[in-house]
Protein backbone atom coordinates (compact mmCIF):
# COMPACT_ATOMS: atom_id res chain seq x y z
CA UNK A 1 0.00 0.00 0.00
CA UNK A 2 1.22 3.25 -1.06
CA UNK A 3 0.91 5.86 1.73
CA UNK A 4 0.58 9.63 0.96
CA UNK A 5 0.37 12.50 2.86
CA UNK A 6 -3.27 12.90 2.05
CA UNK A 7 -3.50 9.30 3.69
CA UNK A 8 -1.38 10.45 7.03
CA UNK A 9 -3.63 13.72 7.66
CA UNK A 10 -7.19 11.53 7.62
CA UNK A 11 -5.83 9.04 9.49
CA UNK A 12 -8.39 8.38 12.01
CA UNK A 13 -7.28 5.70 15.36
CA UNK A 14 -9.88 4.42 17.80
CA UNK A 15 -10.62 5.92 20.82
CA UNK A 16 -9.75 4.07 23.52
CA UNK A 17 -10.17 4.81 27.70
CA UNK A 18 -7.50 6.97 28.95
CA UNK A 19 -6.05 6.72 25.17
CA UNK A 20 -4.14 9.41 23.51
CA UNK A 21 -4.82 13.66 23.30
CA UNK A 22 -6.63 13.70 19.92
CA UNK A 23 -4.92 17.22 19.21
CA UNK A 24 -1.48 15.75 19.87
CA UNK A 25 -1.94 12.98 17.73
CA UNK A 26 -3.45 15.28 14.69
CA UNK A 27 -0.62 17.97 15.07
CA UNK A 28 1.87 15.14 14.92
CA UNK A 29 0.26 14.39 11.88
CA UNK A 30 -0.03 16.76 10.24
CA UNK A 31 3.86 17.53 10.68
CA UNK A 32 4.76 14.27 9.87
CA UNK A 33 2.39 14.58 6.52
CA UNK A 34 4.25 18.07 5.57
CA UNK A 35 7.60 15.84 6.13
CA UNK A 36 6.12 13.10 4.18
CA UNK A 37 4.87 15.73 1.29
CA UNK A 38 8.27 17.64 1.39
CA UNK A 39 9.93 14.15 0.96
CA UNK A 40 8.18 12.75 -1.58
CA UNK A 41 9.06 15.72 -3.46
CA UNK A 42 12.37 15.94 -3.13
CA UNK A 43 12.45 12.21 -3.93
CA UNK A 44 10.44 13.24 -7.46
CA UNK A 45 12.70 16.24 -8.18
CA UNK A 46 15.66 13.76 -7.82
CA UNK A 47 14.16 11.17 -9.91
CA UNK A 48 13.73 13.98 -12.51
CA UNK A 49 17.56 14.70 -12.05
CA UNK A 50 18.02 11.52 -12.44
CA UNK A 51 16.50 11.33 -15.16
CA UNK A 52 18.51 14.29 -17.05
CA UNK A 53 21.25 12.88 -15.47
CA UNK A 54 20.90 9.30 -17.36
CA UNK A 55 20.34 11.24 -20.55
CA UNK A 56 23.40 13.33 -20.20
CA UNK A 57 25.59 10.18 -19.59
CA UNK A 58 23.92 8.63 -22.41
CA UNK A 59 24.69 11.38 -24.73
CA UNK A 60 28.03 11.34 -23.57
CA UNK A 61 28.33 7.94 -23.63
CA UNK A 62 27.37 8.03 -27.48
CA UNK A 63 29.25 11.35 -28.22
CA UNK A 64 32.30 9.45 -26.95
CA UNK A 65 31.40 6.60 -29.40
CA UNK A 66 31.02 8.78 -31.96
CA UNK A 67 34.33 10.17 -31.51
CA UNK A 68 36.29 6.76 -31.10
CA UNK A 69 35.23 6.06 -34.45
CA UNK A 70 36.29 9.45 -35.92
CA UNK A 71 39.52 8.98 -34.19
CA UNK A 72 39.48 5.51 -35.40
CA UNK A 73 38.92 6.43 -39.28
CA UNK A 74 41.19 9.68 -39.03
CA UNK A 75 43.99 6.89 -37.96
CA UNK A 76 42.74 4.93 -40.83
CA UNK A 77 43.37 7.64 -43.58
CA UNK A 78 46.04 8.92 -42.16
CA UNK A 79 48.00 5.36 -42.22
CA UNK A 80 46.09 5.41 -45.78
CA UNK A 81 47.64 8.85 -46.70
CA UNK A 82 51.16 7.22 -45.10
CA UNK A 83 51.20 4.25 -47.23
CA UNK A 84 50.46 6.54 -50.46
CA UNK A 85 52.87 8.94 -49.65
CA UNK A 86 54.93 5.57 -49.52
CA UNK A 87 54.17 4.02 -52.66
CA UNK A 88 54.05 7.47 -54.50
CA UNK A 89 57.83 8.04 -53.23
CA UNK A 90 58.58 4.56 -54.05
CA UNK A 91 56.97 5.14 -58.12
CA UNK A 92 58.73 8.85 -57.77
CA UNK A 93 62.49 6.70 -57.17
CA UNK A 94 61.83 4.20 -59.61
CA UNK A 95 60.56 6.17 -62.81
CA UNK A 96 63.63 8.56 -61.58
CA UNK A 97 65.98 5.88 -61.91
CA UNK A 98 64.54 4.93 -65.13
CA UNK A 99 65.05 7.87 -66.19
CA UNK A 100 68.84 8.30 -65.56
CA UNK A 101 69.28 4.80 -66.71
CA UNK A 102 68.16 6.14 -69.86
CA UNK A 103 70.46 9.25 -69.72
CA UNK A 104 73.39 7.34 -68.94
CA UNK A 105 72.56 4.70 -71.34
CA UNK A 106 71.81 7.55 -74.30
CA UNK A 107 75.12 8.98 -72.99
CA UNK A 108 76.78 5.88 -73.75
CA UNK A 109 75.82 5.74 -76.65
CA UNK A 110 76.39 8.75 -78.24
CA UNK A 111 80.16 8.00 -76.63
CA UNK A 112 80.38 4.45 -78.69
CA UNK A 113 78.88 6.63 -81.56
CA UNK A 114 81.47 9.74 -81.07
CA UNK A 115 84.45 7.05 -80.68
CA UNK A 116 83.75 5.12 -84.05
CA UNK A 117 83.86 8.33 -85.98
CA UNK A 118 86.78 9.49 -84.20
CA UNK A 119 88.24 6.05 -85.99
CA UNK A 120 86.14 6.56 -88.74
CA UNK A 121 87.83 10.14 -89.45
CA UNK A 122 91.17 8.86 -88.71
CA UNK A 123 90.78 5.76 -90.76
CA UNK A 124 89.90 9.04 -93.81
CA UNK A 125 92.09 11.21 -92.19
CA UNK A 126 95.33 8.26 -92.77
CA UNK A 127 93.96 7.24 -96.03
CA UNK A 128 93.91 10.84 -97.16
CA UNK A 129 97.29 11.48 -95.71
CA UNK A 130 98.65 8.12 -97.34
CA UNK A 131 97.08 9.48 -100.55
CA UNK A 132 98.47 13.41 -100.45
CA UNK A 133 102.07 11.76 -99.75
CA UNK A 134 101.64 9.45 -102.97
CA UNK A 135 100.40 12.10 -104.97
CA UNK A 136 103.35 14.29 -103.54
CA UNK A 137 105.89 12.17 -103.78
CA UNK A 138 104.74 11.38 -107.31
CA UNK A 139 104.65 14.96 -108.57
CA UNK A 140 108.20 15.37 -107.27
CA UNK A 141 109.24 12.01 -109.31
CA UNK A 142 107.97 14.15 -112.21
CA UNK A 143 109.60 17.45 -111.47
CA UNK A 144 112.57 15.67 -111.01
CA UNK A 145 112.34 14.08 -114.16
CA UNK A 146 111.37 17.00 -115.90
CA UNK A 147 114.14 18.85 -114.30
CA UNK A 148 116.48 16.03 -116.11
CA UNK A 149 114.92 16.54 -119.04
CA UNK A 150 115.53 20.23 -119.16
CA UNK A 151 119.17 19.04 -118.55
CA UNK A 152 119.35 17.02 -121.54
CA UNK A 153 118.28 19.41 -123.47
CA UNK A 154 115.32 17.11 -125.48
CA UNK A 155 115.27 18.47 -129.35
CA UNK A 156 114.59 22.42 -128.22
CA UNK A 157 111.62 21.56 -126.47
CA UNK A 158 111.19 22.52 -122.79
CA UNK A 159 110.74 19.11 -122.57
CA UNK A 160 107.54 19.50 -120.50
CA UNK A 161 104.76 18.31 -122.51
CA UNK A 162 106.53 14.96 -123.40
CA UNK A 163 107.40 14.25 -119.58
CA UNK A 164 103.58 15.05 -119.22
CA UNK A 165 102.81 12.64 -121.95
CA UNK A 166 104.61 10.18 -120.31
CA UNK A 167 104.25 10.45 -117.06
CA UNK A 168 102.75 13.93 -115.82
CA UNK A 169 99.13 13.44 -117.14
CA UNK A 170 97.85 13.30 -113.67
CA UNK A 171 98.42 9.57 -113.10
CA UNK A 172 100.66 8.39 -110.47
CA UNK A 173 103.78 6.54 -112.24
CA UNK A 174 102.57 3.12 -109.57
CA UNK A 175 99.16 3.06 -111.48
CA UNK A 176 97.37 4.87 -108.20
CA UNK A 177 94.67 7.82 -109.65
CA UNK A 178 95.84 11.02 -108.01
CA UNK A 179 92.63 12.19 -106.99
CA UNK A 180 91.46 12.04 -103.40
CA UNK A 181 88.38 10.82 -101.93
CA UNK A 182 85.99 12.81 -99.73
Amino acid sequence: MKLTSLDIRKQEFKRAFRGLDPDEVSAFLETVADSFEVLNRERLQAMEREAGLQEQVERYAQLETTLQEMLKTAQLAADDVRENARAEGRLIVTEAEALANRAVEKARTQVRQMRNEMVNLKTRRDMFVARFQSLLQAHSEFLAQLSDDELDGVDGNDGGEEAYAKGGNGQISNGESAETED
